[in-house]
């Protein structure tokens, strides 16, 4: 055989061996190739998606599935954020290591409402300086600071948790989380025009403002100051409110006067008093002028569905006012200790409008002899009710320059008496005197009307007499409220009715400062809320949990390896 010939035949047996293995390569090359484009396509689209996805809103990307809903912004806060004008920084300070979820996500779902408000984030150890341009205190991580123009408001991580004390475990534990309502709040302040003052009266052992109804007056972004009228010559021109609070001694008649003097220019004024054994002769008299006064003693309830624990604690029946819509209707409840009634007096001006917010029951009577008081059960001397023990009083008042002028002066050695029965005298001649001018104006329209002409002259004569009274007076409204117990503005009593008591200080404030509209958003409640299953229930989710998902995903894996096989 031909040796030549026996070399070919043996190379293309080789090549006839090697086509099999060469296209078997060939294909897993392929596959190989199919496999590196499709894993680099998935990569480039997580890629892509992730950075859509960072673009898109916290609020959908991060659902708060919870009950409290703490990291979800109220329609409040958004309708405010979203009509920003103004530019507003959050600072957020704090260490990585120390976030707050809560506080963090809430800022997030701030920082995505609107292109005016930015939240930047600032470590005090990288940027220990920072926070001394906007106050002396050590702030602690997750505190926040709000910026608006040269503005700004600081907002303690401490103050964004409501505590409340467990006699159970006899510590304070978590009740309420109001970062919201603090951040809302101090944007609305820095971003407004015109923030109310509440003055507080000082000097006569007035009782404090507790820090839990500071912080709600500051929620309402009315700002608070106290006032001495013994240094001070008059009631501050910018004051929106005073607030007299449970003084336990009486003001002097300079005081008095000056109290009086704001009130006639359509001051408002909110004033809580207690039950004490000292007259307080002066502050009743500015009472007295406003057409009211205390009944002697403390109420006393007959109607046991009319108070808590002891007859004096007063659960009285809220009726629907101005400031009291909201509680009325066996919606709320409002606790006061020890109230006095309310009287309307008999001289009572006719300008003047006295309404109740809070009344007893027909079976209240006011326990007159307080001091040696032995039993509740009524006896004789006693006064029976029903009482007013809180109420509103508005009047309407003509700001004319003789009135602004007297009300400009003070006499420090005034007889406040002698000085409200001139005041009495000059209103009821006052009054006659604008009576006897409508009079005349009736008989001159009646001896007018003869004639076309006439009646003429006499419309342009009044509109013209009318154009010059508008141009000459502004009026303007007077409103008081008084309340006989300082139970009002107590911590444990609003405890007590949840949070009645303050709701209805707050709401009051508001009606004194005209404030029609309000941006405070309530605090959250942080009390932890289990989820209860019945035995049949944990029954069913145990066998999808441990049999049916564990025992569907090993079928699906078992088809996906048969199937691989057989290729």
């Amino acid at each position: 055989m031909n040796p030549n010939n026996e070399e070919a035949n043996k190379q293309e047996q080789e090549k006839k061996k090697r086509r099999p293995r060469l296209k078997k390569n060939m294909r897993q090359l392929r596959h190989g190739s199919y496999s590196i484009a499709l894993t680099v396509i998935v990569v480039v689209a997580v890629l892509i998606v992730n950075l859509i996805a960072g673009q898109i809103p916290s609020q959908y990307t991060q659902i708060d599935l919870s009950g409290q809903q703490l990291s979800v912004l109220t329609d409040t806060t958004k309708e405010l954020i979203e009509g920003l004008t103004e530019d507003v920084t959050i600072y957020y300070i704090l260490e990585d290591d120390n976030r707050d979820s809560y506080v963090s996500r809430l800022l997030e779902r701030y920082d995505d409402l609107s292109s005016h408000l930015t939240v930047i984030e600032k470590d005090p150890v990288l940027y220990p300086q920072f926070t001394s341009q906007y106050t002396d205190e050590t702030l602690t991580d997750n505190s926040v600071i709000v910026v608006c123009g040269d503005n700004s408001r600081v907002i303690s991580y401490d103050d964004m948790y409501e505590y409340e004390f467990s006699y159970t475990y006899y510590s304070y534990t978590a009740s309420g989380f109001d970062a919201e309502g603090l951040i809302t709040s101090a944007i609305a302040a820095l971003t407004s025009d015109d923030i109310p003052k509440l003055y507080t009266l000082t000097g006569h052992n007035e009782l404090e403002l507790t820090d839990t109804l500071t912080t709600s007056i500051e929620k309402e972004n009315i700002e608070v100051e106290e006032l001495n009228l013994v240094t001070s010559d008059a009631v501050p021109d910018d004051a929106d409110c005073l607030l007299i609070c449970s003084p336990t001694s009486d003001i002097s008649e300079a005081e008095a006067q000056k109290i009086i003097n704001y009130l006639r220019r359509g001051g408002s004024a909110i004033i809580i008093t207690d039950y004490v054994t000292t007259e307080l002769t002066n502050l009743n008299t500015v009472l007295e002028y406003y057409g009211t006064e205390l009944v002697d003693g403390i109420v006393i309830e007959g109607n046991s569905n009319y108070y808590v624990q002891v007859p004096y604690y007063l659960v009285p029946d809220i009726n629907s006012t101005d400031v009291s819509s909201d509680l009325s209707g066996g919606n709320a409840y409002v606790l006061m200790s020890a109230a006095q009634g309310i009287e309307t007096t008999d001289d009572a001006r006719d300008t003047l409008s006295i309404s109740s917010i809070l009344t007893t029951s027909d079976n209240s009577y006011s326990k007159v002899d307080v001091q040696n008081m032995t039993t509740y059960e009524e006896e004789d001397g006693d006064i029976d009710g029903p009482f007013d023990i809180g109420v509103l009083i508005t009047e309407t008042v003509e700001l004319t320059d003789e009135l602004l002028e007297e009300t400009s002066s003070v006499d420090e050695d005034v007889d406040l008496v002698s000085w409200l029965d001139e005041l009495e005298v000059e209103e009821e001649t006052e009054t006659e005197t604008e009576e006897a001018d409508e009079e005349a104006e009736e008989e001159t329209e009646a001896a007018e009307d003869d004639t076309e002409a006439a009646e003429d002259t006499a419309e342009t004569e009044e509109e013209s007499e009318s154009e010059t009274e508008e141009e000459e007076t502004t009026e303007a409204e007077t409103k008081i409220a008084v309340f006989t117990s300082s139970t009002l503005v107590n911590d444990s009593a609003n405890s007590m009715v949840s949070g009645g008591n303050y709701q209805l200080f707050v709401n009051t404030l508001s009606w004194a400062c005209d404030q029609e509209s309000s941006v405070s958003v309530p605090s959250k409640s942080v009390s932890v809320e289990y989820l209860t299953l019945t035995s049949a229930s944990i029954s069913f989710w145990s066998i999808i949990a441990i049999a049916i998902i564990p025992g569907g995903l090993l079928i699906i894996g078992l088809g996906i390896w048969l199937s691989r096989r057989k290729r």
